[in-house]
């Protein structure tokens, strides 16, 4: 009966501190490895945030060139009789409201991360701060996320053409097309626009066309 009990006690033993280190080194590969992974997850989704952001950003400076008419609906002045000559431009030898040829667009720049819808009062496809009335302001504000630079091609996206120079791209009722200059040169277009989304190291881009094409990319090259 003792030799049993002494065997039993024996068997029944606990961990030995070889045993321990093995199974605590393993545990710290797996942490490690989770949490490396969890990061890695985050950046990602980060970054795919802002792109989109982005996206609808420049997607809703086109809605805005494309619907609004400049016209100040509303204004007693023109609550007249002949209030829709005035509003729409409406005469003896044409009748077409699409001839509202309103511009909105959207001012990007990179060194603010920063990025202002904005109604082209002049309409000359340039952003003039005080002159051209503000729709909205956004900024990214992700931690360790920038707009690093945009690159600016013809012919064919992402030509290494990289500018950290503000970008304009603007958009005149009624039609979907897209105008994008740096801004100030307005007489030079480009066809494709690139703004780049970093951390470090490019992944995550928005592409827009002179066709009016937006839309969020990832693994810039």
């Amino acid at each position: 009966m003792k030799q049993l009990l002494r065997s039993k006690i024996k068997n029944n033993k606990g961990f030995s501190l070889i045993e321990f280190v093995v199974v605590l080194t393993i545990f710290s590969i797996m942490s490690g490895v989770s949490i490396f992974n969890y990061n890695q997850y985050r950046d990602e989704i980060k970054k795919t945030n802002v792109a989109q952001d982005v996206a609808l950003t420049i997607r809703q400076a086109q809605v805005y060139g494309i619907a609004s008419s400049d016209r100040n609906i509303g204004n007693e002045e023109l609550d007249t009789g002949t209030n829709a000559d005035d509003l729409f431009g409406f005469n003896d030898e044409i009748s077409n409201i699409a001839d509202d040829r309103a511009v909105r667009g959207v001012y990007i720049e990179p060194a603010s991360n920063s990025m202002i819808i904005f109604e082209d009062i002049n309409r000359n496809f340039v952003y003039q701060s005080g002159g051209d009335r503000v729709i909205d302001e956004r900024s990214v504000i992700a931690s360790g996320i920038s707009i690093s630079g945009i690159d600016l091609c013809d012919n064919a996206p992402n030509c290494g053409n990289i500018v950290t120079d503000p970008v304009l791209i603007a958009f005149q009722r009624p039609y979907s097309e897209a105008f994008i200059s740096i801004n100030g040169n307005p007489s030079t277009t480009f066809d494709f626009a690139s703004i780049l989304v970093n951390d470090g190291s490019v992944s995550f881009y928005v592409e827009v066309t002179a066709a009016g094409r937006i839309i969020a990319k990832r693994e810039y090259e």
